[in-house]
């Protein structure tokens, strides 16, 4: 249920609040409702409404009561039953029973053609050498898998929300650069038509300037499409009409810490929900080893009823019942015992080694997100230094280029430079809260603030 947002330069960018909507054609009919939402707004709507939870909580629900029905069998269960006979011919019985002590006592036992017998019957599992008791932890353990994958589908939630929220803001921050270079060309634009008609630029520096230009209008297009497909999608993830316009409130971009040291890092890891739910599948696969052996022991059980037999020619009914206690005793079965015990054997080894797997790619989970936090870091300051370099050398360029001394090459590749360097930055500090709430969800725990 992981979902991954990639942010390249230009790439999934959100346009600036309610841009997107106030531009729709007002022939396209009314515009859809609006969500405005702050980022913990957005996680506790996720958390409330997302469908994945809701569907990981009924699995839990279901998991409980199956564990309680498996619980509650030992008890034994109690039926109703109830049987209408014909027989072919009357008993051979009553006939002769007739004769030999009248129309009462053997006689007016219920051995008519036809019969009626109706009432309770029981049983109660005294020994079943292990398999109840291994079932009954088999199903404790599957509710306990689902409840931990519920814990960790909401540490995933928390986080690809933060992710899409935080996509939005640095994708915003990389439109507006986009709409200040084109603020920025068609306003040099405006100037080199002037200097073409006075002959003091050739014609060719217009030409390469409508084809930035048109370029850069292209991009922005694209954006807007890509503005409603992560709106649409943060929306569905938080368990809301997609079709709804989305409004987001600006979110600060602070400088987040990891306050635990690695070895507290590391304890955290092995005690998050996958590995203690890759942990409680080994031990419902030994569980399963033990019902595979028990079903080579015998069993021991009482079984009874309690019985109202009434002939319908006769008219009288006589109450019956019975007890017995059963001891069964498999002998054999072609090896097909044995060939389970076998496979719940190997069950159990693929159990244990998944369980090491999945302890060692939540340790790797967290080995690289640190190491992307840290360089996110490094990246942001990089970036700092690279936008104002960028930014200065356009200012020049610029400069250059109204007095004659520079070329349109020289100030278009200024002016993507600092474009560049603007989506940069946006890009490092998205990064950095984007990497920061990964590491929460691998370690499920707010260690970075």
């Amino acid at each position: 249920m992981r979902l991954v947002v990639t942010l390249l330069c230009g790439i999934g960018v959100l346009l600036p609040t309610g841009s997107a909507w106030a531009r729709q054609d007002a022939a396209a009919g009314p515009p859809p409702p609006t969500v405005s939402w702050r980022l913990d707004e957005a996680v506790n709507a996720a958390l409330a409404n997302a469908p994945v939870l809701a569907a990981a909580a009924a699995q839990v629900e279901a998991a409980r009561w199956k564990e309680r029905a498996t619980s509650r069998s030992r008890w034994g269960q109690a039926d109703g039953v109830a049987l209408y006979s014909r027989y072919q011919d009357d008993q051979l019985v009553r006939p002769m029973a007739i004769q030999l002590f009248g129309p009462k006592g053997f006689a007016a036992l219920p051995w008519d053609r036809d019969q009626l017998h109706y009432g309770l019957t029981f049983q109660v599992p005294l020994y079943l050498g292990g398999r109840l008791s291994s079932a009954i932890d088999i199903a404790r353990l599957q509710a306990d898998q689902a409840a931990m994958l519920l814990e960790g589908s909401r540490w995933e939630v928390r986080a690809n929300v933060t992710s899409f929220y935080t996509a939005a803001q640095t994708l915003e921050a990389v439109l507006q650069a986009l709409d200040q270079n084109l603020a920025a060309l068609d306003a040099t634009r405006r100037r080199v038509v002037l200097m073409v008609d006075q002959g003091r630029r050739p014609g060719l520096d217009l030409l390469k300037l409508d084809d930035e230009i048109e370029e850069a209008r292209a991009r922005r297009a694209g954006l807007r499409a890509d503005n409603v497909r992560v709106r649409s999608l943060l929306l569905a993830l938080a368990g809301r009409d997609p079709s709804f316009a989305l409004e987001i409130e600006a979110l600060p971009f602070g400088d987040p810490r990891v306050t635990l040291g690695q070895a507290q890092l590391a304890g955290l890891v092995v005690a998050s929900s996958p590995v203690r739910r890759a942990g409680a599948a080994a031990e419902q696969a030994t569980a399963g080893v033990k019902a595979a052996r028990g079903a080579m022991r015998p069993s021991v059980g009482v079984r009874g009823s309690v019985m109202e037999n009434y002939g319908l020619s006769l008219g009288e009914q006589l109450a019956t019942w019975d007890v017995s206690v059963a001891l069964t005793i498999p002998l054999f079965n072609g090896g097909a015992r044995s060939a389970e015990l076998a496979g719940a054997r190997e069950s159990e080894r693929a159990a244990r080694q998944t369980e090491l797997k999945i302890r060692l790619d939540r340790q790797a989970q967290l080995v690289e997100a640190l190491a992307r936090f840290e360089a996110s870091g490094q990246a942001v300051v990089a970036a700092r230094a690279r936008m104002a370099s960028a930014a200065e050398a356009a200012r020049i360029e610029q400069i250059r280029y109204d007095t004659g001394t520079g070329t349109v090459e020289d100030l278009l590749r200024a002016r993507a430079r600092e474009l560049a360097a603007t989506s940069a930055l946006a890009q490092a500090q998205g990064d950095r809260l984007t990497t920061a709430v990964r590491i929460n969800a691998v370690v499920e725990k707010e260690v970075v603030q």
